[in-house]
């Protein structure tokens, strides 16, 4: 239950741009107290809550890049109809496959540490989500968009399993026996 939650702020709680990567922590600082205030906020309905944090948190992920990730050879065989569409579906599923969960966040400390640069391009940033019992652990994965000083997130990693490679896995699997249509029908 606690992992569900941990999965779900991780996902939802940066700023609603790209971040400068001078401002990734403090910005990630920020939007995780935001999502925190929202959810303790009893004057909103369970609703109203999942709105708000989308709304602060959503657009610093790519979801375009995290579809392409995903789907792995099968994205360059796609019209750029296909591509669209199934970006929309993913983006719906990843959202919405969390929302319920924001249910269950019950006073979680959240603690992030200073991002870590991997690459030129590629910056981590690990934050620790300290329950009662449990300390989780989730690498947010920041990629910086060409011919800009702009990070966003590509993937999530939880307990060391990458979401984007889980569903990369899982996609590969199910276009083995059905088709590309059939994906997009199931997300």
């Amino acid at each position: 239950m606690l992992k569900k939650i941990i999965i779900l702020m991780t996902i939802f709680m940066v700023s609603s741009y790209g971040i400068e990567v001078q401002n990734i922590k403090s910005v990630m600082d920020n939007k995780t107290k935001k999502a925190v205030q929202t959810l303790k906020d009893k004057r909103l309905t369970q609703r109203q809550k999942e709105t708000k944090i989308i709304h602060i948190i959503d657009p610093v992920f790519s979801y375009t890049t995290m579809a392409k990730i995903s789907l792995g050879k099968k994205w360059k065989t796609l019209s750029k109809k296909e591509k669209q569409a199934f970006t929309q579906a993913f983006e719906h599923k990843i959202k919405h496959s969390y929302i319920d969960k924001l249910k269950l966040y019950t006073n979680q400390k959240v603690v992030t540490s200073k991002p870590k640069r991997i690459k030129k391009n590629r910056i981590t940033l690990t934050t620790k989500i300290i329950g009662n019992n449990e300390t989780y652990k989730i690498v947010n994965a920041f990629f910086k968009k060409k011919n800009t000083n702009q990070w966003y997130i590509y993937d999530v990693k939880l307990a060391g399993v990458s979401i984007i490679q889980t569903y990369r896995k899982q996609f590969a699997a199910f276009l083995k026996t059905k088709s590309f249509k059939q994906l997009l029908d199931s997300l």
